[in-house]
């Protein structure tokens, strides 16, 4: 009797086993491998830090980073107390402030402080203070959370600049691989994600940053990566359909936030074609938010060197001259 317990165990275990490592396989030739951990040969200093509200914000510092190109200089990333990116400094006639929200395209990944657009605007600009709130990373419903929080403190704003790329759409619901891929990078501080639902009303419904599971082995493991997948996109119960409807409704909350505050509210796409905000035109005329087109196509010369997805210094360039034609002041 006993031979015939071992027997049934051991017929268990390999069974299970050879079970274990036939799904294994199958996912991985489908395509579906482990995890993995983040490889890069760049040893950039972490920038971020962890906020309750927010997810992650800067932290106070002057970093230098190594160029993505051999042939250019490291550039340099100064985050002020505020945690804004420095942006030149203040005017002698200071009539008010002018905060810019966005994510990495408007903070400026990979380009030294004075090639940033914002430093550009506040060299043109004398008589108000422009104030980069961006960040790497964020989307609009992070940005309507900064400007809340911004205004919660003081009220000089006079403008606020929402700039805008289609995939702002996609952080704002939530999305399992977008906050899979912040994990990966999570050295830079990107840990945690805030996010934006509809509720039965279709009225927008909060939700405090959350982290992306992480499961003994996910590193080696198809399986444990699937589950791990499974179980985010159960939580975060994302809706790709809902996005720009999603995306609307916290602009007008920061378009009516900032008209309640008597603060005027531009909303700039700087993606690189026009026709990706043609699902908010009729959204804005209904509700009288300014926009402005401030698209280029970013060839090879507009692009960081070496990194091929973040505007260079030409491209702020462009992005300066664009808003600040729009502004005139």
């Amino acid at each position: 009797m006993k031979k015939k317990y071992i027997f049934n165990f051991l017929l268990f275990f390999f069974s299970f086993a050879i079970s274990i490592f036939l799904i294994e396989f199958l996912l991985r030739i489908n395509g579906s491998g482990p995890s993995g951990n983040f490889h890069s040969n760049r040893n950039d200093p972490t920038i971020n830090e962890y906020d309750p509200n927010l997810g992650w914000k800067p932290k106070k510092g002057l970093y230098k980073l190594e160029s993505y190109s051999k042939d250019k200089n490291p550039f340099t990333i100064t985050i002020n107390e505020n945690g804004s990116r420095k942006s030149g400094n203040e005017p002698t006639n200071n009539l008010g402030e002018i905060a810019i929200l966005g994510g990495s395209l408007t903070w400026g990944w990979g380009v030294s402080d004075k090639e940033t657009f914002a430093w550009k605007l506040q060299k043109k600009i004398t008589n108000y203070k422009v104030t980069n709130y961006a960040v790497g990373g964020y989307g609009t419903y992070q940005s309507l959370l900064k400007l809340e929080e911004l205004l919660s403190k003081r009220n000089n704003i006079e403008y606020v600049i929402c700039m805008f790329v289609p995939h702002h759409e996609v952080r704002n619901i939530g999305d399992e691989f977008w906050l899979r891929t912040l994990t990966k990078f999570s050295k830079r501080g990107y840990v945690s994600l805030p996010y934006a639902s509809l509720g039965k009303d279709r009225k927008l419904l909060r939700h405090p940053p959350i982290s992306y599971i992480k499961l003994p082995m996910r590193e080696s493991s198809a399986i444990v990566n699937k589950i791990e997948k499974r179980i985010m996109k159960i939580k975060l119960n994302s809706n790709h359909q809902n996005r720009v409807e999603i995306t609307k409704k916290i602009l007008e909350k920061m378009s009516n936030l900032s008209n309640n505050n008597n603060i005027k509210f531009l909303f700039v796409n700087i993606s690189s074609n026009s026709d990706d905000i043609a699902d908010y035109l009729n959204f804005f005329k209904e509700n009288q938010i300014n926009y402005k087109n401030c698209n280029f196509e970013s060839t090879e010369d507009l692009v960081v060197k070496g990194e091929g997805s973040h505007p260079n210094d030409k491209m702020h360039t462009k992005y300066s001259e664009c808003i600040y034609s729009y502004l005139k002041i």
